[in-house]
């Protein structure tokens, strides 16, 4: 069912919306509606002044400033506790402050080592190949080294350059050239310190590229320079687990606190959202939304008791056209809740029309239990579905697990019924069948007419409903519509009841007479298109009775599954062999029977049960209130 929604209006002084804001946050049940959608109430939209644009900018950044420190501590995904006593928001402006600086200087050192570890292996091999060609004088006291990489294209400007530094060491230098790899040659040129200058002043008008290495490795020949980057290289991740060790004591000291800071900045933007749906007047705001009835009187409680008279609630009155925007919130017992989910997946129920969640709750379950119909099969999809429940708590899900916890009760029953324990292997421990017998061929039609016998009563159930639906929504075409299926649907039973014999002749004139009265008014439901479509359309309702056969046709296929399993194993040759067969098709014929009934069952109600009545597009109540 609906919870019983009262659309109200609030005005009150522009001083007191913050305070207002907050108020309608802890009490959280007003659900706030656009101001356009409300052309009941006149007022403009809210403007917004710019201190209240400045100070949603400053907690949007700093919320995403403490996101981002959250970011590099490590403590992103942690969960939030309740907001600290006290104005959170200038401790956090000051823990921000006083974090930041620490933690990017961190970030940053840590990001620089582990650059430099990467890079460092790339000089590693450029050093390594210039070994063999290091001269002695380049570990001679007043030696200096410079290396040269030059492309191979390009290979003629190492004479040139060789040549120069000849000419201006006066002979003093030597040089050694090779290969690095297939498209780069090396040059090492050693002179005596004085030349310095002249030589970097050559290879800068030359725009030769020089060897550049980390200034972390010193100077010196490559091979000095090599070992000064093994011990580079080993050093760097100490320094690494150095940094992420102070960024975890940070982390330890500071997360929990940037966490609740966060959950409550971000709460604070969520609420400053629904600002633009308020409306105002030069002194006042006006806001619009819904409260559930017995609610009504704790928000004008709570209101009264912080703002006084400053804010006026009005109940506003409910018109046709305000029931269409209403929000829903369904109201079911215990037991149908986990069924709510499954109405969702199709559509909410629109405010004051029909819940089905009560009726899947009873039928769906119970087509479970037919189509399983097994005992064995039955405690097994109850064991896996509670297993289920004690991982999952919430959710979708977790409410389909529920489902197939009472469809497997159901399936349990139903295999007494029917005599079911793992197909025909009840039979060796005395079970029999207590109603009908799903292997034996003399009572399958028995088993047909069950399925059809449920249809007929589920798609009348619907059609009535429907009727109801009609009546109160005032809608003639509706009325005529359903009237002429239901009434067509009875004409057709008593043909059928005259038929078997279980009403007496003189009844076919009158059940012929209610299929054709059913048929015109279904037809005249359809307007200009009814002549064809009316005959159409009745038969496609006798096709959604008939539909109803596949709870019998899907359970006889999974009996007679479980039957080829328990023959496989006693034919097979070797018991080993046979079990293991056994135990594959009954693993495959388990799976079918959690999956085939559920979907069918569910088939059933949103197909040919719900399109009988069922009004969805409803609204979700979305309550505003704090998140944390």
């Amino acid at each position: 069912m609906n919870l019983e929604m009262i659309p109200v209006e609030m005005i009150g002084l522009k001083t007191e919306l913050h305070t207002v804001l907050h108020i309608l946050r802890q009490v959280g049940c007003l659900h706030i509606e656009e101001l356009n959608n409300m052309p009941e109430v006149s007022a403009r939209p809210l403007s917004l002044d710019r201190d209240t644009l400045r100070q949603q900018e400053e907690l949007s950044l700093l919320a995403a400033r403490i996101g981002g420190l959250l970011d590099t501590l490590g403590g992103a995904r942690q969960k939030a506790s309740a907001v600290t006593e006290g104005n959170y928001l200038v401790e956090a402006r000051a823990g921000v402050e006083k974090l930041m600086p620490q933690v990017k200087s961190l970030a940053s050192q840590r990001e620089r080592l582990e650059a430099e570890l990467a890079s460092l292996p790339r000089y590693e091999a450029t050093l390594r190949k210039l070994l063999p060609i290091i001269p002695s004088s380049v570990h001679e006291a007043g030696n200096r080294s410079v290396g040269i990489l030059v492309n191979r294209e390009h290979m003629d400007i190492l004479d040139t350059i060789g040549k120069r530094v000849f000419d201006l060491t006066q002979g003093r230098a030597e040089v050694v050239a090779s290969d690095v790899d297939a498209a780069t040659r090396a040059m090492l040129i050693v002179f005596p310190d004085r030349y310095t200058n002249e030589i970097e002043a050559l290879l800068g008008r030359e725009d030769i590229s020089r060897l550049r290495l980390p200034a972390e490795l010193g100077e010196g020949s490559p091979d000095v320079i090599l070992a000064a980057l093994y011990r580079r290289m080993a050093s760097i991740p100490e320094k690494i687990k150095d940094v992420n060790r102070e960024l975890a004591d940070l982390s330890a000291q500071s997360s929990e606190e940037l966490t609740v800071w966060r959950a409550a900045l971000q709460d604070e933007i969520e609420a400053s959202r629904v600002l633009p749906r308020f409306g105002e007047t030069d002194l006042t705001f006006v806001l619009t939304g819904w409260l559930p009835a017995k609610e009504v009187e704790k928000v004008e409680a709570a209101l009264r008791e912080k703002v006084g008279n400053a804010v006026f609630i009005q109940k506003l009155r409910m018109t046709s056209e305000m029931k269409k925007r209403a929000p829903v919130v369904l109201k079911n017992p215990r037991p149908a809740r986990p069924f709510e989910s499954l109405v969702k997946l199709l559509a909410l129920p629109r405010y004051g029309h029909i819940d089905p969640t009560s009726l899947m709750a009873f039928f769906l379950p119970i087509f479970f239990g037919m189509i399983l119909g097994d005992v064995g099969y039955g405690i097994l999809v109850l064991v896996l579905s509670i297993l289920g429940l004690r991982k999952f708590n919430e959710g979708v899900l977790h409410d389909i697990l529920l489902v197939l916890t009472m469809g497997a009760g159901w399936g349990i029953l139903f295999g007494v019924l029917f005599g079911e324990l793992f197909g025909t292997l009840g039979e060796h421990f005395g079970m029999h069948a207590l109603w009908l017998d799903r292997t034996s061929p003399e009572d399958v039609l028995g088993l047909l007419s069950m399925a059809i016998v449920v249809g007929a009563v589920h798609i009348t159930l619907g059609l009535i409903l429907g009727l109801w639906e009609a009546v109160k929504d005032k809608s003639r075409n509706h009325l005529l519509e359903r009237g002429g299926m239901l009434i067509g649907l009875i004409g057709l039973f008593f043909i059928v009841g005259v038929l078997t014999d279980y009403l007496p002749q003189g009844f076919m004139s009158l059940s012929i007479a209610l299929v054709i009265i059913g048929i015109v008014l279904l037809s005249t439901s359809l307007g200009c298109l009814g002549i064809v479509m009316g005959p159409i359309e009745f038969i496609t309702l006798v096709g959604n009775v008939l539909s109803y056969l596949r709870i019998a046709a899907i359970g006889l296929a999974s009996v007679y599954l479980a039957k080829v399993a328990n023959e496989v194993a006693g034919i097979a040759g070797n018991v080993v062999v046979g079990a293991i067969l056994a135990v594959l098709i009954h693993g495959l014929n388990l799976v079918l029977g959690m999956f085939s009934p559920t979907i069918h069952s569910l088939r059933l109600h949103y197909v040919e049960f719900f399109r009988k009545f069922y009004e969805g597009g409803g609204r979700p109540y979305e309550p505003f209130k704090s998140r944390i």
